[in-house]
Parts: structure tokens; sequence; C-alpha cells
């Protein structure tokens, strides 16, 4: 095992983790290196940390699904939560037969680029109705975003049609909202399991999201079994119904799970599918503020490519390359992603050190995205960082330093779907609005006050005023 700070007995590496609130690792890495382990308290497992783009590309690339695992221990309490998904689940036959039925279900529903572009498009339009209405009233992004984008998922899922401030779009955002947050003390009920039994506010969210899933998602899900008619598929539910009964028409293996597994892939596709995205273009709206010389850069080339006639669509991602960066450093920046990571599912090596099965291991990415050896002055906020020397678009997978979707067995199996989200509502938004501070509103930071499974920034309100460059009445992203 690669060497750390040195365990305290029963208490383990606690007092070292203690060093800083928000993200401990990152900052022992500064003093430990590109891979070091620290110790949970109690005689708990060890953890090996990654902090070098080198490493998460050996340790994720070598020997494909060497660290692919995903152990109840380690991802607690969203296990408990989510139940037998694809986001939290261990690495097993389950996992890849419920893979297969995701896949599946994705391709027959037609969720293909033109598909996925035209609901997303119907996403941005509930968006814009929305502020087309507040007429300058200040308002919170993350809030905004989220909403729209749960609004046409549910949709998607269930073929129903909901209002942004509907109770159930209340409901789920209330879900994501505790399962995003439950890393602030996940880590000390790992470590000291007999709280799981106690009766604190962590263990009540607990129970409120499970209550949740049960209300929404096995509800739904009931109500389409009942429904549902073989050959005709009205969402992405009947898909997922339809598709595991094929799928488990030809596996072999027994025990691979139950159709009340979908309930479960209904979860991952309502909280991984806004979340992320949502937090991702609050922090651009955060970074619009703080860095108005990037405004105003990208207005002009939203200007160029678009004109006056119409709105950007995903079809101008090619002729948008400033926008594209702006998108990639919001990820760099803003450390999203700050405890990504997973378990060997067999003895493996990394950096020339043995890493025994079952040990977890996280990849940094918060860290490797602020290391200086990939990213000269990484504090600073430069989209120009994504472009080569004649302002072209260097793409996403480019730099060896950039991993925002992590890599590998276990990487964010929505990218696609989540770059085509956040490029239509940037695109779309700062086209039609100038994004600036409210009147009287002290200017915010990019400060974290709390850790979370995707860190947002803290709570802030935007004015968006119209910019005045469309000429239609009635604008909207679709034709």
């Amino acid at each position: 095992m690669p060497p750390g700070p040195f365990p305290y007995p029963f208490i383990g590496n606690m007092p070292d983790m203690m060093c800083d609130p928000i993200n401990p690792l990152a900052k022992l890495a500064e003093q430990y290196g590109d891979i070091f382990t620290v110790t949970f308290p109690g005689g708990g497992a060890s953890v090996v940390v990654l902090s070098s783009a080198s490493l998460v590309r050996e340790a994720r690339l070598g020997r494909h699904d060497d660290l692919s695992g995903r152990s109840p221990a380690s991802f607690y309490p969203w296990g408990e939560i989510l139940g037998e998904d694809l986001l939290t689940a261990d690495y097993s036959p389950e996992f890849r037969f419920r893979r297969r039925v995701f896949k599946s279900a994705m391709h027959v529903l037609g969720a293909g680029i033109d598909e996925a572009s035209q609901r997303v498009g119907h996403a941005v339009d509930i968006a814009i109705g929305d502020l087309e209405t507040r007429k300058g009233i200040p308002f919170s992004p993350k809030k905004l975003f989220e909403s729209s984008i749960l609004v046409q998922l549910w949709e998607w899922l269930t073929s129903k049609k909901v209002q942004l401030n509907d109770p159930t779009i209340e409901c789920l955002s209330l879900f994501g909202e505790i399962v995003s947050k439950q890393s602030m003390y996940a880590n000390m009920y790992q470590m000291i399991p007999y709280m799981k039994y106690l009766p604190t506010q962590f263990n009540r969210d607990i129970k409120r999201a499970q209550q949740i899933k049960n209300e929404i998602f096995h509800k739904e899900y009931q109500a389409h079994i009942e429904t549902y008619t073989p050959g005709i598929i009205r969402d992405l539910t009947d898909s997922f119904i339809s598709c595991y009964e094929k799928e488990i028409a030809k596996e072999t293996t027994k025990n691979i799970g139950s159709m009340d597994d979908i309930a479960s892939l209904m979860c991952d596709v309502s909280f991984g599918g806004s979340d992320t995205t949502s937090t991702s273009l609050a922090w651009l709206f955060l970074y619009m503020i703080l860095h108005p010389d990037v405004q105003i850069k990208v207005h002009k080339e939203l200007d160029i490519v678009v004109g006056n006639e119409r709105l950007p669509n995903w079809t101008d991602v090619e002729n948008m390359p400033y926008l594209q960066a702006t998108l990639c450093e919001v990820q760099r920046t803003s450390g999203l992603l700050v405890n990504a990571g997973s378990n060997a599912i067999r003895d493996m090596t990394i950096g020339g050190y043995h890493i025994p099965k079952g040990t977890f291991v996280n990849l940094g990415l918060a860290k490797l995205h602020h290391d200086k050896r990939e990213w000269p002055e990484p504090e600073k906020f430069k989209p120009e960082r994504f472009l080569d020397s004649d302002g072209k678009f260097v793409g996403w997978s480019k730099l060896h330093g950039f991993l925002p979707f992590a890599v590998g067995r276990r990487e964010c199996p929505g990218q696609s779907l989540a770059k085509i989200m956040m490029f239509t509502f940037a695109s779309v938004l700062l086209y039609l609005y100038k994004i600036e501070i409210p009147e009287g509103d002290e200017i915010p930071t990019a400060d974290v006050s709390a850790p979370a499974v995707i860190m947002r920034p803290n709570d802030f309100n935007v004015v968006a005023k119209k910019r005045n460059n469309f000429r239609k009445k009635a604008p909207s992203v679709l034709p």
C-alpha cells in the first residue's frame, strides 16, 4: 500500500482529515504527493488517494475493470437511498445486466442526439417561459435549471406533463438535494457505523429520501406495470420494462435481480440527469458574474454565429469554440466532483504500489484539475486553456489533465446528454440575456461552505436582463 500519514489507534487519520472541512484529501496531497493512503477510525478501511492525471488514467484504464467496484460501505448512504441502480451499485453480474437494460432502453426509445437535443430544447423553453414572466425579478439559477430539467425528464420517464411548481417536481428536487448533501456527514457515518442507528437529522433525511423514492418512482413504476402493453412504448419506463423482459429471456445467470430494480434506474435518470447539469449551469452563471469580460466574449460569439432571426441550438456547437471552452473551464475550476472513486475488484497495482482487492481508491479529481503541472495559474478562470493557437476548441477529452466525467468502466454514462444540456441552456440563455447581480446584493464568491457529492456554489441570485438582439416576440428553441 502507498505510504501516508501515520494512523493513530482507533481514530485512524481523523485528526489529519480535519485540516480542511471541504476537501481534506486535496490538502493532504500537498504533503504526501500523488498517491497516498489514509485510514478511517475504529479500525476502518484504508483509502488510497490519487492526485495526478497519469495515475488516475493508469488506475482506470490499465486492466479495464480492475477499479470498477462500489462497495456498500464506501458508498453509504447513497446505496441505501438509490437501491439497485447504476450510479452506486457494485460491479457484479446484476450491475452488468442492469446496464444492458439501461442501454437497450435508451436505444429503443430513440434517445440519440436528435431526440436528446429536442427534449433539451423543451426544457430550455420552459426556463425561458419562466424568465419572461419574471421581468427582471431576481432568481436562483440552480433552482430554475433544476426544475426545468426535471419537468422534461419526468415527461420523458412517465409521459406526464407537469409545471415547474408541481408538487412532484418539488419532491424530485428535494430528493436530489438530500442525495447530494449527504456527503457532508457520510464519512463520519462510514467511520462510526453505530451512528446509523441514532435519531439524527442525517438518518431522518435518508428515510425521507427513501420515502420519496417509494412514493414517486416505485409508485409510477407499478402504474406502468399495470398498464403496460407489449410492443407499445409510451416513455422511458415502458422501454425499461420491455428491454428487461427481452434481456431476462436471454439471461442464464440466476438471481440477476428483479424488475423492481427499474424504479432505481428511474432514480438514476432523474437525479443523475438533473443535479450535476443544473449545478454546472449554476456555476456558469456565477462565473459570468465574476468574470464579465468572459460573458462579453460569449455574447459576441453568439451574435456572430446566430444573428437575430433565430435562437442557438445543438447544431451550432462546432461553430462556438469559445462557449465550449468556457463550459470546460467551469467544469475544471468548480471542482464539481470531489470524491469520485471506486473499489478494486481484484488485487491491482497503481504507481508501483500493491492495492488489495476491495480497497477504495479516491480519484482526486478536484486536486488534479488544479494541478500546476497540468494547469498554469490553476486558480484563474481562463477559457483560453481549451483553445488552440488558432482559436479552435481542443475538445472535452484531448487535454491529459481534464477528466470531468472520470474515465474507464465507471465513467459517467450520461455525459453525452450532459454536454447537450449544458451547451443548449448556456447558448440560448446567454444569447437572450445578460446575467447580472441584483441591485444592492453583495458580489457572490466561488467559495463552497459545505461538502457534497456534487459541489454546489453558495446560494446566490441573479437578474437576467434582455439583450434585445432577437426580433421574434416569443423566443423558442424549437422550430
